[in-house]
C-alpha cells in the first residue's frame, strides 16, 4: 500500500517556555496522489450498503417531503448495480419500504420511494434504529455501510434524549455502520442532527429543497469514490510538561487529544489544529507525538506514527521577530472560529442577539481569518437580522464546517483568497461555501415586482 505522509507545521518555528500564552500547530495527514496505474481501480470505491430513513410525520407535509423524496431518489438512481439499499420510512410507526436489496434496476424503487405519503408524530430514534438493523447481518469490511437519515422534525417519540441517541450511533459506527443526517426546513433539531452525524463519523448537512442536497451528497459520493483510507482518527499527545489539544470544539473539560477525522481521499490531507502549552520543563526535541489509525479500502486497520515535534527554544526578543506561517495562521484562524461560533450560536438561541452580532463583528477583524472565513461571518451577520431561526442552524453547521478536516494536498490552499468560480473547479469534496443550507448553484435572476 501507498503511504500516507504526516506532518506537523509549528505556527512559528521556534518557542518560548513557560509562556503566557499557548502556541498552536497544523497537523496533516497527507495522501499521495493517486497512481495512473491505479486509476481504474481506485475509482471503484468499495460497494455500499445504504439505508435511507425518511422522516414522514405530519409536519414533513408539502416541501420538507417533496425535497426528502426527490433527494432518495436522486441517490438511488445514483448507486452502482452492486450496492444495495434499503428504504425506511418512519412517524411515529416503522414502514420498512424495502430491505436491503442489490439496487439493480432503480426504476421501482424510486417509484414507491415517491408515494410515500405523511403522517403522525416523529420517531426519528426508532427510525434510525431501523435502518442499522437493516444494515448490521450484513456488514463486511470490504464494504462500507452508512445509514443516510432524513428529518425536518425533533425527536418526540420514543428515545428522545440526545446524549442517548448519540451514544447509539457511535455504538453503531463502532460497528461499522456509519450515520449521515439531512436536516429539512426551519424546525429540525440542528444539536442532535450534527450530533448523530459526527457520533456516526458521517456528514450533516441540511436544505430546503432537494437541489440544496443534491451536491452535499454529491460530496459524500466523490469521498467515497476517491477514497485512499476511511475511519481516521487523530491522536495528540504533549511531551513532558506539555498540554497538548485539539482546537475546534469546545467540550465541558476544555480538553480533547482525539478526533474521528473520517475519510482520506487520494491527493488530499485530514487536518487538526492543535494548541500547545508549553511549561518551564518541556523538551525541545519532544513537544508532541501524533499517531493517526485508519482501515484501507479493503478494510484492514492501519497505524501511522508517531510523529515527533521538535522546536528551537528562542529567547522573548528572538520570538518577537519570528514570523507566522500564513498557512497555518489562517488554519488556526478557522479552528478558533469554530469555538466561538458555538459561543454565539448559545447567545442566539438564548435571546442575547445584540451581544452575538458584536462577537460576530470582532471575529470579522480576527487579524489571521481566511478571506473565506471572513466572508462566511459576514453571512452569517446579514442572515442573523432576516431569520433568526436560520441563522442558528448556519452558525452550528458552520461551527462544524469551519473544523472540517478535508483539505487540498497543498497546504496553501488555506489560506487562499476566496473565489467561488476557482471553487466550483475543484473536487467537490475540496470546495468551500459561504453557506451550508442552501445550494452554491447559479440563481435565476429575480423578475421585478408587479406594478
Amino acid at each position: 500500500m501507498h503511504s500516507p505522509t504526516i506532518e506537523i507545521l509549528p505556527l512559528k518555528k521556534g518557542f518560548l517556555r513557560a509562556a503566557a500564552e499557548a502556541t498552536h500547530v497544523l497537523v496533516r495527514l497527507v495522501a499521495p496522489a493517486q497512481p495512473v496505474t491505479e486509476n481504474a481501480a481506485a475509482a471503484q470505491r468499495a460497494p455500499l450498503d445504504l439505508a435511507l430513513v425518511i422522516d414522514r410525520s405530519g409536519s414533513m407535509s408539502g416541501d420538507p417531503l417533496k425535497a426528502a423524496l426527490e433527494s432518495s431518489v436522486r441517490i438511488i438512481q445514483g448507486l452502482r448495480p452492486d450496492d444495495r439499499i434499503a428504504v425506511i420510512a418512519f412517524d411515529d410507526a416503522i414502514q420498512v419500504v424495502q430491505p436491503l436489496i442489490a439496487v439493480g434496476d432503480a426504476h421501482d424503487l424510486a417509484n414507491r420511494v415517491r408515494l410515500i405519503e405523511s403522517g403522525g408524530s416523529t420517531a426519528l430514534f426508532d427510525g434510525w434504529q431501523e435502518g442499522v438493523k437493516q444494515l448490521a447481518p450484513f456488514v463486511k469490511k470490504e464494504r462500507i455501510a452508512r445509514v443516510i437519515l432524513l428529518t425536518d422534525g425533533q425527536a418526540n417519540h420514543g428515545l428522545v434524549d440526545e446524549a442517548k441517541i448519540c451514544e447509539h450511533v457511535s455504538k453503531a459506527a463502532g460497528a461499522g455502520i456509519t450515520t449521515s443526517t439531512v436536516g429539512l426546513g426551519h424546525g429540525f433539531n440542528e444539536s442532535l442532527l450534527t450530533g448523530m452525524a459526527k457520533a456516526g463519523e458521517g456528514a450533516a448537512n441540511f436544505g430546503q429543497t432537494a437541489d440544496d442536497l443534491s451536491e452535499a451528497f454529491e460530496e459524500q459520493f466523490a469521498i467515497l469514490s476517491n477514497g485512499f483510507l476511511r475511519q481516521v482518527k487523530v491522536t495528540v499527545q504533549g511531551g513532558s510538561d506539555v498540554q497538548a489539544r485539539l482546537l475546534g470544539e469546545l467540550l465541558e473539560d476544555g480538553v480533547t487529544r482525539s478526533r474521528k477525522l473520517g475519510t482520506l481521499p487520494w491527493d488530499s490531507a485530514l487536518t487538526a489544529v492543535v494548541e500547545l502549552k508549553i511549561g518551564a520543563n518541556a523538551k525541545a526535541d519532544s513537544l508532541l507525538a501524533v499517531n493517526f489509525a485508519a482501515i484501507t479500502k479493503d478494510g484492514t486497520p492501519v497505524t501511522f506514527g508517531p510523529q515527533i515535534l521538535a522546536l528551537a527554544e528562542v529567547d522573548l526578543a528572538t520570538f518577537s521577530t519570528l514570523q507566522s506561517d500564513v498557512n497555518v495562521a489562517a488554519a488556526v484562524g478557522e479552528a478558533v472560529t469554530a469555538e466561538k461560533l458555538e459561543v454565539i450560536e448559545a447567545l442566539v438561541r438564548d435571546g442575547e442577539v445584540a451581544e452575538a452580532k458584536q462577537k460576530l463583528a470582532e471575529l470579522t477583524e480576527q487579524a489571521n481569518l481566511s478571506e473565506w472565513a471572513r466572508e462566511k461571518v459576514i453571512y452569517l451577520t446579514r442572515l442573523l437580522d432576516e431569520d433568526r431561526v436560520m441563522a442558528m442552524k448556519e452558525l452550528r453547521y458552520a461551527s462544524r464546517n469551519f473544523t472540517r478536516s478535508i483539505k487540498g494536498s497543498n497546504v496553501a490552499e488555506n489560506s487562499e483568497c476566496f473565489n467561488e468560480d476557482v471553487e466550483r473547479a475543484k473536487a467537490l469534496f475540496l470546495r468551500k461555501k459561504r453557506a451550508a443550507g442552501r445550494s452554491s448553484a447559479p440563481q435565476p435572476p429575480q423578475q421585478p415586482p408587479q406594478a
